[in-house]
């Protein structure tokens, strides 16, 4: 049995003057852990297992897409699978019914072909539907309904998959988290191409250019925001891997691929404050945290002056926070569960512990006025962050946010790849791309300039990236003012 698995290209939401350019292609340092884990899954039970990282190849090959679908249908065919499975979020879902499916079914009808991921998780018959030619979708975890297939197990036996029925589609019953994700331990990144996504690059660490690379020492989240479809597919709460073997993965990560900064991709890195000061002080005690700097994601009514202090005597440089907006009225809409007041005094906490800001920020949610968004352009000014995560809101399927959304006709199921293309805001058109381009160019083009250089300026290669982020800056405002103009005529 051989099994193929998939990383598709990230096409990014590029609403934001690029209409013209709205399948733009997402860079991507983050190695698709979720397959790795999957391919360690099926290697520990005998089977052949091949990764093919489209998303890597895009970046490799200067966005030559035709090239990228030659080395796919060369290396399917050269590896001839019995199982195809692809990882699907929302923004690769293009690049898997329009590319992907089709070199397979042009290799070979007989292939099985498996989507799972959030994406298809929250829509799973949509996505049947859609897409003609993938054959099985397993929602939520994919470890062990892809080990029960691949070894032959009854379909109709194999909880958290929908499948073809002969002309109807079938859902089997649910499939429960397993709790002890030790059992998944460790990804096969040996099967991805570590040299590329561990050498140095300024997007891992956001910003800061180092050898770093992502972990998992966790799964789920306990909040459920509206805007978030995670939940999906890793189920509610939280499981943890045991301190030691996180320890032990990060040390073989050091040993391999010689890593210096580590970003610990957990949803809340301090859901159990025990576990956290647990990791701070092995990472203290094996020597590591004068090896490797990383950061971490913490929520604002979750700072820890004790804590944070621990972390950065562990290594710890920057901090992660989603603070998403600046206004009361659209938290409690997104259901945050934080307060403004609450992230204000963390930037001031984080700022005092001498660790780094990094702000995740949201606008175009759906009630938004203007009143709204200055007040989230004031707290991006105000709290002077050292990285600013600015994105605007896309309703992503499985969140609650989407589902509302359906139910008031604002947007359907037909047309979420367009999705981008709509402004969910009190505010008109004009005046939201105005306030868009203002803050990008600005506040968050500004800081991401001045930080980078401050951090990177004496490190060999990172001059280019500097140089880079001011090209980037000002054609963003070239941009903004063409595309304003348009807006205008």
């Amino acid at each position: 049995m051989k099994v193929c698995l998939i990383n598709p290209i990230l096409f990014s939401f590029q609403r934001l003057l690029s209409r013209s350019l709205k399948n733009n292609v997402g860079m991507s340092f983050y190695p698709p852990l979720g397959l790795c884990y999957i391919a360690n899954m099926l290697e520990k039970n005998g089977i052949k297992v091949k990764i093919i990282d489209r998303n890597s190849l895009m970046t490799k090959n200067r966005s030559n897409q035709l090239v990228v679908d030659n080395i796919t249908e060369a290396e399917i065919r050269k590896f001839k699978p019995d199982i195809v499975g692809i990882s699907v979020v929302t923004p690769t879902f293009f690049d898997v019914r329009r590319n992907i499916v089709k070199i397979i079914r042009k290799i070979d009808s007989k292939i099985t072909i498996i989507a799972g991921g959030a994406h298809v998780s929250a829509l799973p018959e949509d996505s049947l539907q859609i897409c003609s030619e993938i054959d099985i979708i397993c929602r939520g975890e994919g470890e062990l309904v892809m080990l029960e297939i691949a070894k032959g197990a009854k379909i109709e036996s194999i909880a958290g998959i929908t499948y073809r029925d002969g002309n109807n589609i079938a859902n089997n019953q649910k499939r429960a988290p397993h709790n002890n994700i030790d059992d998944f331990c460790f990804p096969s990144r040996h099967l991805v191409d570590m040299q590329y996504y561990s050498k140095a690059n300024p997007h891992v660490m956001h910003g800061i250019y180092s050898k770093a690379t992502t972990i998992f020492t966790s799964r789920g989240c306990p909040y459920n925001c509206t805007f978030c479809a995670g939940n999906i597919a890793l189920g509610r709460g939280v499981r943890f891997q045991s301190i030691d073997l996180v320890i032990e993965e990060i040390e073989k990560l050091i040993a391999d691929y010689e890593i210096e900064g580590l970003y610990f991709a957990d949803d809340v890195f301090d859901v159990s404050k025990d576990r956290a000061v647990s990791i701070c002080r092995k990472l203290i005690k094996n020597n590591m945290h004068k090896k490797i700097r990383w950061n971490a994601q913490l929520r604002a009514n979750s700072m820890d002056k004790d804590l944070l202090k621990l972390m950065k005597e562990a290594g710890c440089i920057r901090v992660d926070v989603g603070f998403e907006s600046g206004s009361q009225k659209t938290l409690d809409v997104i259901n945050k569960g934080t307060t403004v007041a609450q992230n204000y005094k963390a930037a001031e906490i984080l700022h005092e512990a001498g660790i780094q800001v990094h702000a995740n920020m949201i606008v175009g949610l759906p009630g938004e006025d203007m009143e709204d968004l200055d007040k989230t352009r004031n707290f991006m000014k105000e709290i002077k962050p050292h990285w600013i995560g600015f994105g605007e809101f896309v309703p992503l399927p499985g969140s609650k946010l989407f589902d509302d959304l359906l139910d008031r006709n604002l947007i359907n199921r037909e047309s979420i790849e367009e999705v981008e293309d709509l402004n969910f805001t009190k505010v008109d058109d004009k005046c939201f791309y105005e306030f868009i381009n203002n803050v990008r160019n600005k506040i968050v083009n500004p800081t991401r300039v001045k930080n980078y250089f401050i951090q990177n300026w004496e490190k060999p290669g990172a001059f280019l990236y500097i140089l880079k982020l001011i090209i980037e800056s000002i054609v963003d405002k070239l941009r903004s003012i063409f595309f304003l103009k348009d807006m205008k005529q």
